[in-house]
């Protein structure tokens, strides 16, 4: 009835032309695009949830560190990572269950993390458990997946070591050089594609920029070398310098020395002359 009502009034104030029907107009409005928002929020919601799924970035990758999961790394022009997604997300309702979370790192988008876990090959699954890294080799199914986890065969795996970790300094380098790879790829596509300069240009550019770079790292690590492990030359002057210093230091002691031993006589004459006077 209340619904009813405003409909009325609104007419009628359009009917009059009257200002107030734009801001009811307005205030209709604004509660359907709200709600509009949020169903499609949920919905989003709703689809994540249903495949149990998440994707895994550079920026979200530390949580796998803990508790359990099971990571795959795929590519979508993989014909093998296809095949496979069916399985997977089927397995992603079974892991539910069990409490083990179930990720997907796109390799395209996510080239350092390709790096950090040492990708060579696609699809590539890894079980992690509280940090520990171990290579899934079995059958690639969602029934094999459920079993590798609930018996606890990952146990029968050696995990990676320590230097091989994703969070180990080597594999965060590692991690830096497949960013820098793909910053070089996405670059050269843009000199070539977006600029129009020839292949040869854009190598040219790459080869110059290597030039450069190598050039300042080495007078950086040759000022550092100096500094830290000196020539004999230098050692040599040094050595030098110091021992000027030390002579200079024995003159003045025996300046001090000497003028203290001229003194000496002048004090004793003094008190002989003292002595005298008072027998």
């Amino acid at each position: 009835m209340a619904q009813l009502k405003t409909k009325r009034s609104c007419k009628l104030l359009c009917q009059t032309n009257s200002p107030s029907c734009k801001l009811s107009r307005s205030h209709l409005f604004q509660p359907l695009l709200s709600i509009i928002l949020v169903s499609s929020i949920a919905s989003s919601a709703v689809a994540e949830t249903e495949t149990g799924v998440l994707t895994i970035t550079d920026a979200n990758w530390t949580v796998t560190m803990d508790g359990e999961w099971m990571i795959k790394f795929v590519a979508p022009w993989c014909p093998a990572c296809a095949q496979l997604k069916e399985q997977w997300e089927r397995f992603s309702s079974l892991a539910a269950v069990m409490g083990v979370s179930v990720g997907e790192v796109d390799v395209t988008e996510q080239p350092g993390l390709s790096g950090r876990f040492l990708v060579t090959t696609l699809p590539t699954i890894f079980h992690v458990k509280e940090g520990s890294v171990r290579r899934y080799v079995s059958v690639r199914e969602a029934e094999e997946f459920h079993t590798y986890v609930s018996n606890r065969r990952w146990e029968e795996v050696e995990p990676l070591p320590s230097w091989k970790s994703p969070n180990s300094p080597l594999m965060s380098c590692m991690a830096g050089l497949f960013r820098l790879s793909l910053w070089i790829r996405w670059t050269h596509g843009y000199l070539t594609g977006d600029l129009g300069m020839p292949v040869w240009g854009s190598y040219l550019s790459f080869a110059m920029a290597t030039l450069v770079t190598g050039l300042l790292m080495g007078l950086v690590l040759v000022l550092v070398a100096d500094c830290l492990c000196p020539s004999r030359q230098k050692r040599k002057e040094r050595a030098g310098v110091c021992v000027s210093m030390a002579e200079k230091r024995q003159a003045s002691e025996a300046d001090e020395g000497e003028g203290s031993n001229k003194e000496e006589p002048e004090t004793l004459r003094q008190r002989r002359g003292q002595a005298k006077r008072t027998s």
